[in-house]
């Protein structure tokens, strides 16, 4: 018999599982959708703070590092943003949060998938604004973009292949830095990517007066502009009017669409944190997308992130590193990975 983790960490999961239609015609509809009832319950919160400081120390309890590791104490400035993404490998506190299936099982039945995987975490920690420092100083905006384009876009088919969930730490506020949306977003057509050498690249820098700004390098007056100009050769005319901060308590969690535009300003609060655990989840059928044309190296045209737990000459997903978090088994359904919950229940002294 399976061992699961005893100690619960959702504060209902009978009211959001009523909730789910009502979250996924919202999500439908405007691209995001703030839960009704706190997600995480007050002891999983503290927890998670709890590990935060060693983690972005490098204390990691698996021994193995994340995959993405942006501040690191005694090195970065205070005040950055600072982001680990995959903690779950490297912390069992975190992989109890976004491995756990209940978590899955609302995903699901918020999405209508019969099966769902873990794709990648993402930690993310706004410090106070101890400095004073203007919003155009700040270095802890996230510049606007979408998440399908680091994420939906390595798997098929691509179509609601994706979903994050934003899980708030801390209460999140305008002040502090809460995420923005652009409402409607994930409508806009043609459905345009921010990447390298892309056509949205091209016109925001062809002296339109659009800078580009990187998603971790925009400040208080650029992170808004990539989606501006997705919005402009979309033919939205008037994009900063969509634009909606979701400020959400603590335990909160926001579920958003994998094509909707969104970003956060900095935080200017002098005293409080903004922290927030994200769980980016994808179908659990999908499959690497197939290569087309010019390959980078054996393993295909994925991102260097995904591209490194892609099997040679394969587009199947390994359980080893995108686990099925949950499904509802049956026929030809997937079930929940083995061994998550012996992972998760191997409890670590540090």
């Amino acid at each position: 018999m399976r061992q699961r983790p005893a100690r619960a960490i959702l504060a209902s999961l009978e009211q959001h599982l009523h909730d789910a239609p009502l979250l996924a015609s919202r999500l439908s509809m405007r691209g995001f959708a703030k839960t009704n009832h706190p997600l995480l319950n007050q002891q999983t919160c503290e927890k998670v703070r709890d590990r935060l400081p060693r983690l972005f120390r490098g204390e990691f309890d698996t021994g193995n590092y994340p995959d993405e590791w942006h501040w690191r104490e005694g090195i970065s400035k205070e005040h950055a943003a600072r982001e680990i993404c995959n903690a779950w490998k490297s912390d069992r506190t975190i992989a109890s949060v976004v491995l756990n299936e209940d978590v899955g099982r609302l995903v699901a039945d918020v999405m209508g998938w019969d099966s769902v995987r873990i794709a990648q975490d993402d930690l993310v920690w706004k410090p106070p604004s101890q400095l004073q420092a203007s919003s155009a100083q700040r270095i802890d905006t996230v510049g606007f973009h979408q998440d399908s384009a680091y994420i939906s876009t390595q798997f098929e088919p691509y179509d609601c292949n994706s979903v994050t969930l934003w899980m708030a730490l801390d209460d999140a506020t305008e002040e502090n830095g809460c995420v923005e949306y652009a409402v409607g977003s994930h409508k806009w057509r043609p459905l345009l990517h921010h990447s390298e050498g892309s056509e949205i690249e091209k016109q925001g820098n062809s002296g339109s007066g659009s800078e580009i700004s990187a998603f971790h390098s925009a400040d208080g007056t650029s992170y808004r502009n990539v989606m501006s100009v997705a919005a402009h050769l979309a033919e939205c005319a008037n994009p900063l009017e969509t634009i909606e901060a979701a400020p959400v308590k603590e335990g909160h969690a926001i579920f958003h669409h994998q094509d909707v535009w969104h970003g956060s300003g900095p935080n200017m609060s002098t005293h409080k944190h903004r922290r927030a655990l994200v769980g980016h989840y994808i179908r659990g059928e999908v499959s690497f997308v197939q290569n087309k044309g010019k390959q980078n190296g054996p393993y295909g045209n994925s991102s260097y992130i995904y591209g490194r737990y892609r099997r040679y000459n394969s587009v199947e997903v390994d359980d080893s590193f995108f686990p099925v978090i949950y499904g509802r088994g049956g026929g030809n359904n997937l079930s929940r990975t083995e061994w998550i919950d012996e992972f998760i229940s191997t409890t670590s002294n540090s």
